[in-house]
């Protein structure tokens, strides 16, 4: 029984409204008790009390009618100069209540307190100024309170929009995956049907990529040099494939052990490279892939491979399936400001062109 009266009590203490007037009476309390001291009474009257909490009630007045009416509807708005009028104006009628209130009921508070009475002409300004003073101090407060619900939203906002785009970002990582297993695993399906001898070697290449990523692309950053070593497997897997029929050049420039970069987020262009590259009949088969990371960390890729002319329809869209989309959304979410990608498809060979400012690891 005792519990359930303390924890009715805790709950009641949390209400807005129950902490609001436990404040006014202490501090309408705390000056009577100054003034019956000060007039060197023995026992806090009923007058006493009366006396302060008249002025006061004048005081909360201009509070709550300020807070409630005049911030939110005149200073929030920049409305200042009727906000401004509109505080005196308030402040102005308090003291006028006051002064009536003083002089009809003059013989109830006669010889209470020792300050100034409306009969004294600094009654006004007195009264008006202490009323801004608690304007003053409630607004400061309550904007203080109201910056620090704004912060704990925009924080909310802005794990909630974290967490939604890690979502979106895993999706897109994860969709890489099979996409490009898929892929592999139909080209040695392929060679498997033939008895070729590649077989073998060609799934020991694909067990070392399948490795880099299980293990290696859970993380949202990885090594720049793991990335270009996956590459240089993935390149070489395909070399088996196509055997000599296909001119590959590759060429890396720059120190990469300074900077990491998202996973696999070059294959795309890879498999786009090898899908329109390896299969163009009557011509000379090349794909060219071009990295360079200079000092400031900016990444430039470039990969160029020939197009069959009869392949016009083939937009850069739609190459490699969800490829190249999910490419673009990629960079969109993890290098914002920070990348440029350009595709060129002429006649007969598409240019991909990526750039990509890096973070040194080590500053």
């Amino acid at each position: 029984m005792q519990m359930k009266l303390l924890n009715k009590f805790k709950l009641l203490l949390k209400k807005t409204w129950v902490q609001h007037l436990t404040f006014w009476i202490a501090l309408i309390a705390l000056f009577a008790l100054f003034r019956t001291i000060r007039n060197e009474d023995i026992i806090l009257s009923w007058k006493t009390m009366l006396f302060e909490i008249v002025p006061f009630s004048g005081v909360a007045s201009a509070v709550y009618f300020n807070l409630n009416i005049l911030l939110p509807r005149y200073l929030s708005a920049k409305r200042y100069v009727i906000y401004i009028v509109s505080l005196l104006g308030i402040t102005l009628l308090n003291a006028l209540l006051l002064y009536l209130v003083f002089n009809i009921f003059g013989s109830v508070f006669e010889n209470i307190g020792r300050g100034p009475h409306p009969n004294r002409w600094m009654f006004f300004p007195a009264y008006m100024t202490m009323q801004m003073i608690f304007v003053s101090l409630t607004s400061f407060f309550h904007f203080v309170r109201e910056n620090n619900r704004l912060n704990e939203i925009a924080l909310s906002v802005t794990e909630i929009e974290s967490n939604r785009l890690q979502a979106e970002l895993n999706s897109l990582k994860a969709q890489i995956n099979p996409h490009f297993l898929f892929n592999t695993l139909n080209n040695i399906y392929s060679y498997s049907l033939f008895k070729s001898e590649k077989t073998p070697e060609m799934i020991l290449k694909l067990s070392e990529l399948m490795n880099y990523i299980i293990y290696e692309c859970q993380e949202d950053q990885v090594d720049l040099q793991k990335e270009i070593d996956f590459i240089h497997n993935y390149v070489e897997l395909e070399k088996l494939r196509v055997e000599d029929s296909l001119e590959i050049h590759l060429e890396f420039t720059g120190n990469p052990a300074d900077y990491r970069v998202a996973p696999l987020l070059f294959v795309p262009f890879l498999e786009n490279a090898f899908k329109h590259g390896a299969n163009v009949q009557g011509q000379h088969q090349f794909i060219h892939l071009k990295m360079e990371v200079n000092d400031s960390g900016l990444l430039h890729f470039e990969c160029t491979n020939l197009r069959d002319d009869h392949d016009l329809n083939d937009l850069p869209e739609k190459i490699g399936g969800i490829g190249l989309e999910n490419v673009r959304k990629r960079l969109k979410l993890l290098y914002p400001s920070r990348h440029e990608l350009s595709i060129d498809e002429g006649a007969n060979q598409y240019v991909v062109k990526l750039e990509i400012q890096l973070e040194n690891i080590k500053t």
